[in-house]
């Protein structure tokens, strides 16, 4: 073997050693949670907590919704369809299941039931993505199907006697 073979044997090892290590690092491994995690373990470091629940517009938006409704239901922002909706069948794959974590800006519950009475919306620019298209459709239809109205709102000023006539209250 020349000087020339022995190199490129030695390269190639060493690009097969380097393509080794990182397939291991994004190969996904289960963490004390049972958790995927992918390449590090997730601390309580990776995270900061969120400067409010509600973003500039949606609290407008809730300060008004607060005195439209005056007290007739409970206000709940930011629910996720999990905590509404239940599956029937026992068995679904993770992308079906994955449709409920989706959440819907308020959700007035009954006071003293607790079941949910009225779901809004707050579209926004990212309601007119085609991305959101299906979204919007499987959560209009899920909240149609079981008779509880979905109200929409465009982003925007709200005033208190627009949400009360919207809202039928």
């Amino acid at each position: 073997m020349n000087l020339k073979t022995i190199l490129s044997t030695i390269a190639i090892l060493f690009m097969v050693f380097v393509m080794k290590i990182v397939s291991d690092m994004l190969k996904p491994r289960k963490g004390n949670s049972g958790q995927k995690k992918f390449g590090y373990k997730i601390t309580a470091n990776d995270f900061q907590i969120r400067p409010s629940l509600l973003n500039g517009n949606e609290r407008v938006f809730f300060e008004q919704l607060k005195l439209a409704i005056g007290g007739v239901y409970d206000i709940y922002p930011q629910v996720q369809l999990g905590a509404i909706f239940q599956p029937i069948k026992q068995w679904h794959n993770r992308a079906e299941l994955s449709r409920l974590n989706k959440r819907i800006d308020f959700v007035l519950f009954n006071k003293n039931t607790q079941t949910p009475k009225i779901a809004i919306e707050l579209d926004g620019y990212s309601h007119s993505n085609p991305k959101s298209f299906n979204r919007d459709e499987f959560i209009s239809s899920i909240f149609q199907k079981y008779n509880i109205p979905l109200v929409r709102f465009n982003n925007g000023n709200y005033s208190v006697e627009e949400i009360k006539r919207k809202l039928s209250i």
